[in-house]
């Protein structure tokens, strides 16, 4: 452990002022409070160092590996380094890895039951990591992201993911179009619209194939026809008593419920 006494300790510079810090495009993230950073070190993800209050450093420490440092500050000197309070008393700095391969994220063709997100444009980080936290809790095999989404390593998204995106499969494709071919050509896969549209298919009266993935629309746009066209069959969540929408991470908690109970 290494104590921390001043704000301009050159060693704790990646923690300054997180809250003015995007931190896309670097090769670092954040993990903040003690569940984040216990689940980054249980991860594939590398850690860089540690920055706790002493009480909190001490219950970390077992578990952090040989060689990284554990930065101990007063928790008003820790407040002040990331700039916002911290009610749990732990961060961590995690090194990013490369895109994983599409073949690593879904394994060899096969035969068995697979089931997919595909996300071309989420750019909220709430809805992002409440996908992976979906797919996570309710077992959908993998994520597939468009070069538009927002960055999944975002504070708010790993926040609200409770970590999932430490331990998802998924990839940000640089390309993917190409990649929703090899989808439907190598694996086999079907890819469903989940629309907002009276004449699409009601979520309760689909039929899944053995290998599906359910397409996730933007925010505000939902899906494009350019997205559309990769898709066998369009489908919706019957609404009621007037609503027209649902969350966007509330609707896919709902189209992975079905579709992984569904597959066969």
């Amino acid at each position: 452990m290494v104590p921390i006494d001043s704000f301009d300790d050159p060693r704790i510079a990646a923690y300054r002022n997180l809250r003015d810090r995007t931190l896309r495009g670097e090769r670092i993230f954040v993990a903040e409070g003690r569940l984040l950073v216990e689940r980054l070190l249980a991860s594939r993800f590398d850690v860089e160092s540690l920055l706790a209050t002493g009480p909190l450093a001490a219950e970390i420490a077992p578990r952090v590996p040989q060689g990284v440092p554990i930065y101990v500050a007063a928790e008003p000197l820790l407040q002040a380094i990331i700039g916002f309070p911290l009610h749990q008393g732990a961060l961590a700095i995690g090194c990013r890895r490369p895109e994983m391969p599409l073949d690593e994220v879904l394994g060899p063709p096969g035969e068995g039951p697979l089931g997919l997100f595909v996300c071309p444009a989420i750019t909220k980080p709430e809805n992002m990591g409440l996908v992976f936290r979906v797919a996570a809790g309710l077992g959908v095999d993998g994520i597939l992201l468009g070069p538009q989404c927002c960055d999944p390593f975002s504070r708010r998204c790993l926040r609200v993911s409770m970590g999932a995106v430490l331990t998802a499969p998924y990839r940000k494709s640089p390309e993917l179009e190409s990649d929703l071919d090899r989808l439907r050509n190598r694996w086999g896969v079907e890819i469903v619209a989940a629309v907002l549209d009276e004449q699409a298919v009601p979520l309760p009266s689909v039929r899944w194939p053995r290998r599906a993935a359910v397409m996730l629309g933007n925010e505000f746009d939902g899906l494009a026809d350019h997205w559309l066209s990769y898709c066998s069959q369009r489908v919706t969540i019957p609404m009621a008593r007037q609503t027209d929408s649902l969350n966007l991470g509330v609707a896919a908690g709902i189209f992975a419920y079905e579709m992984m109970r569904g597959l066969t």
